[in-house]
């Protein structure tokens, strides 16, 4: 196995299971020397077939085309105009040609700058000729490998025609070839378009799982090209290979420093630049929702940040898309996980979260999600300590989308009154149970999202003594149910109804 893994290049273990994997292509089963055996006899019986169909068949002569151009930049966007990023752009550029990493990933949250990027390394790196062929692809459209892999070979070989090999795999070993007789880079852009939805972060869609094979030969098999992919989701192969002295390395991109967004508003003609460094904070240095926002203030508060900051407001047109693109992304407990932090609006530890949680959850569950949402971007730990929490523009997000869910399942359970069809009412608390065992009441941020749900049923029924009279006919209901049956919906219709009576009370004071 040592022989073969050095003939190769590749690691003993990495030998090993390629070879596993030939055993269950030929179907050979069993234990011991006999197995290589029976591989080394079917391989030359295929192999004698093959030399006798060749001898009578008539040759594939590949046409070479000497005037393409050595690069194809396909749908790579313009960077010409680009703010800061002088470090990462240092460390991707000697990673590709100092270390001569074989496979890199730029991953972050949606509008952080990875194309971006990626786009100024491989231009840069093209300029400076550390490379024979510079190739950018687009994943948006979903291509499949077998597809990519062999125009990729066809252009790094200059053929407009000749023969490519059928099967996916080979065509990878095709391609792979080519990368170890030339010095090639090669972008993936956009990789989480071949990634599923749904699902914690880094899993295939199906039909794209032979992409999983394709990352994990680049990183594993020796060869002298550097690919770079682009993705907000890290793929699990990177995550198995990459270390800080291997040649497959991962940059988790993210916040622009106050100095690099300052470039931006700059340009975009922002005033007040004492407060530019608040605009950064709250956005995390998110560069695309900083342009967004500089174009807002500059319309519509005549470039005046501090106006801008006064309406807390952070989540408004293109910047609500950009997060809703991620937060439809995420699975089940991952979205259960976000709005529990919004439900918080505070750091919170493992065991906090695990306790607020209605249905258990499984320790390698929980621990498998938070890990996702990490890798997304979407959640922060301090560093001091194993506390988690949300920044301030998802924080907004997900309290509008847990407010949303929440008004809608209370509107459809005062008209129904059917419990059965409940879901986040049920499975979440409008009082975090912690804030409650602290306190005894609600805290503001609870308050503030208590009315935010009252404000929905108001837009439906404005009549304060009507909306009083269905709280009250829906608690009666759920008490009758037993407490899994319901699990906090008893708590918050209760908590809702105070909440609504004390207004009314207030009210007829005023």
């Amino acid at each position: 196995m040592n022989g073969i893994s050095k003939r190769l290049g590749i690691r003993p273990e990495a030998a090993r299971k390629r070879l596993g994997e030939v055993y269950k292509k030929f179907h050979i089963g069993g234990a011991g020397p006999g197995k290589l055996a029976k591989l080394q006899q079917i391989l030359v019986s295929q192999y004698q077939t093959h030399q006798a169909q060749a001898s009578t068949a008539t040759p594939t002569v590949m046409e070479v085309d000497e005037t393409l151009p050595p690069f194809d930049w396909g749908e790579a966007p313009d960077a010409t105009v680009f703010f800061g990023r002088t470090r990462e752009l240092a460390e991707l550029k000697g990673w590709a040609v100092d270390d001569n990493c074989r496979l890199i990933s730029i991953q972050g949250i949606g509008g952080v700058g990875k194309t971006a990027l990626a786009v100024k390394a491989a231009q840069e790196l093209e300029a400076s000729e550390h490379f024979e062929f510079v190739v950018w692809r687009s994943l948006r459209h979903s291509i499949s490998v077998r597809e990519l892999t062999g125009r990729l070979t066809q252009f790094i070989l200059r053929s407009r025609r000749g023969y490519m090999p059928e099967s996916t795999h080979d065509r990878i070993s095709s391609l792979i070839e080519c990368l170890r007789q030339h010095r090639c880079l090669l972008v993936f852009d956009r990789v989480e378009s071949i990634l599923r939805e749904g699902d914690v972060a880094g899993q295939y869609r199906d039909g794209f799982e032979d992409y999983g094979e394709l990352f994990r030969r680049l990183g594993e098999e020796n060869h002298q090209s550097c690919v770079i992919l682009t993705s907000s989701e890290k793929p699990r192969e990177i995550a198995l290979l990459e270390g800080n002295a291997l040649p497959v390395r991962g940059m988790q991109l993210g916040a622009l420093s106050v100095d690099e967004a300052c470039e931006l508003f700059r340009a975009k003609g922002l005033q007040e630049e004492k407060s530019w460094g608040d605009l950064v904070e709250v956005y995390r240095g998110n560069p695309l929702a900083l342009k967004i926002a500089a174009t807002t203030i500059q319309e519509l508060f005549g470039g005046k940040v501090s106006e801008f900051l006064k309406q807390s407001t952070l989540v408004f047109g293109e910047i609500k898309e950009l997060v809703q693109r991620q937060f439809d992304r995420l699975s089940e407990l991952e979205k259960s996980i976000l709005y529990w932090l919004a439900i918080e609006q505070q750091p919170i530890s493992l065991e906090q979260l695990r306790e607020d949680i209605f249905v258990p959850c499984p320790q390698p569950e929980l621990l498998e999600a938070l890990a996702s949402l990490g890798r997304r971007s979407l959640i922060e730990r301090s560093a001091s300590s194993a506390l988690f929490t949300l920044q301030p523009v998802v924080m907004e997000f997900v309290s509008q989308e847990f407010v949303e869910r929440m008004g809608a399942e209370l509107h459809d359970l005062t008209r129904s009154q059917k419990v059965e069809r409940l879901d986040v009412f049920r499975s979440h608390a409008l009082v975090a149970p912690s804030q409650s065992r602290k306190r005894g009441k609600a805290t503001p941020a609870s308050l503030k999202l208590m009315e935010a749900v009252k404000n929905s049923v108001r837009k439906t029924v404005r009549n304060e003594k009507q909306i009083e009279t269905q709280f009250e006919k829906v608690l009666e209901v759920l008490e009758a149910k037993f407490p899994l049956e319901v699990g906090y919906a008893t708590q918050n219709v209760r908590h809702l109804l105070e909440s609504l009576q004390a207004d009314m009370s207030d009210y007829g004071k005023g």
